[in-house]
């Protein structure tokens, strides 16, 4: 079957910039050419008009949390249920992302080629299956972890399809967001009955001990303070939020930190990138494997644990050592998290960012093309560097994610994204392979369809 889609402006995900009305010209699941309006003979082609609107690359997501089928988080958590995966995966496509990385770490090659076949979006997994990575994880919940889980190791893995090793470390068991939004709210609620947010469970976190995860850090007016914010005065003493957090946090701290190391000289065997979090509390870490040969994709180099100067900073050095700079876009820009906002906005107007992804952020994350479309209003990055970094550059980064994809170029696999230039989140049709499985912003039933 062939489409033109008809009339377009075109960011081809090459960093070029853009070309005006044009046709791009799709032949089974091939981009086949493009071509001023009218030079093109193609009669019985289905056209798509996307006269005034912007086509890109279908957009590739490196850092996604509750992509595929097994344990939830590299903690091991147990799973969330299919019909949860695949409306996570909806909500993905909807925003113009065609290819996912799960780096949920334990996930088996049966459980992704399961999710791939299931959904039309191409899903691909990491995994962070070492020795020190299963011992944190086993230490911190492993609630999702079978013996099947435990035995199939990141060689095994890598084997079967895997096409990195991550996301090393993780919030979860290295005292960062999950810990803030999941663990610690947990037992809080468990000991006093009352439902804590993450932010007040963060605050508290960070009073006990700071951003760098040190017991040293601990400060008693800060917890009083924290626990006056969160509603818990009289509920929970000062001794026993430090005893609750550090609980939480301390147990598979040093345990996950080793694993950082263990990963990359894993990756580096099996010649695949490393993905590892990138925090305050591993920023030591982090740098030492930057000085490594091992191809390292730093991610969430914007996490909010950074003071700005820090983190703009670490990513400088990190970047001179060869290190890929990956931003997430979290939840900062609905409302939820707009502190994170300069941050993200900083590293952009340094020329540090190399990939842009979204992570999870307790399932709230925002969509990378809205943080394309107010980072590039405020002037801190322009569109088509933005749109590369959301697509080309992650698939050069990551050889084995997405061939032949990441660029609208004859020869290229059809992974389209026709969206509004007033407001790039506003997607319209989403083609994937040379099918169209998005229209008019919905699902397309008889290409979008689940196995539910």
């Amino acid at each position: 079957m062939t489409i033109v889609v008809r009339g377009c402006d075109l960011v081809d995900g090459r960093g070029t910039e853009p070309r005006r009305g044009v046709d791009v010209v799709v032949e089974g699941d091939t981009v086949r050419e493009i071509v001023e309006p009218g030079n093109g003979a193609y009669p019985s082609a289905e056209v798509v008009d996307a006269k005034g609107m912007l086509v890109i690359p279908g957009l590739i997501n490196n850092h996604t949390h509750g992509t595929a089928y097994g344990p939830l988080f590299p903690s091991g958590h147990e799973p969330l249920p299919r019909e949860q995966v695949n409306a996570n995966l909806d909500r993905h496509l909807l925003e113009g992302t065609t290819t996912v990385l799960c780096v949920d770490g334990f996930i088996t090659a049966e459980a992704v080629a399961a999710t791939d076949e299931a959904h039309p979006v191409n899903v691909k997994a990491a995994s962070c299956n070492t020795p020190a990575c299963l011992e944190a994880a086993t230490i911190a919940d492993g609630g999702g972890l079978t013996d099947v889980h435990r035995a199939f190791t990141a060689r095994q893995a890598v084997a079967e399809g895997a096409v990195a090793l991550g996301e090393i470390g993780a919030g979860h068991t290295l005292g960062g967001g999950g810990a803030s939004y999941l663990y610690i709210p947990e037992q809080i609620a468990r000991r006093t009955g009352v439902t804590v947010t993450a932010l007040q469970a963060n605050e508290l976190k960070v009073a006990v001990l700071g951003r760098h995860i040190r017991t040293s850090a601990f400060d008693r007016a800060a917890v009083e303070e924290a626990l006056a914010g969160a509603g818990l005065t009289g509920l929970l003493s000062v001794d026993e939020a430090r005893e609750i957090v550090s609980g939480v946090v301390l147990p598979a701290f040093d345990v996950a930190l080793r694993g950082l190391a263990e990963a990359a000289d894993q990756a580096r065997q099996l010649d695949v990138p490393v993905l590892v979090h990138n925090a305050a509390a591993s920023m030591t870490q982090v740098a030492a494997i930057a000085r490594t040969d091992v191809r390292l994709i730093a991610g969430h180099s914007n996490h909010p644990s950074f003071t700005t100067r820090e983190a703009v900073g670490h990513a400088e050095r990190l970047k001179e050592r060869g290190a890929v700079i990956d931003v997430s876009i979290l939840d900062s820009f609905r409302g939820r998290r707009p502190d994170m906002i300069p941050l993200l906005y900083a590293m952009f107007e340094a020329g540090l960012v190399d990939t842009i992804s979204t992570d999870y952020a307790a399932g709230h994350h925002d969509p990378i093309l809205l943080a394309i479309d107010r980072a590039t209003r405020a002037g801190v990055v322009g569109l088509p560097a933005a749109i590369a970094m959301a697509t080309s550059t992650v698939a050069d980064t990551f050889p084995g994610l997405a061939p032949r994809r990441g660029r609208i170029v004859p020869g290229a696999i059809a992974d389209l994204v026709v969206t509004d230039p007033a407001a790039l989140e506003n997607v319209g049709t989403v083609m994937i392979g040379g099918r169209i499985v998005v229209r008019e912003g919905r699902l397309v039933a008889d290409e979008a369809s689940h196995d539910r």
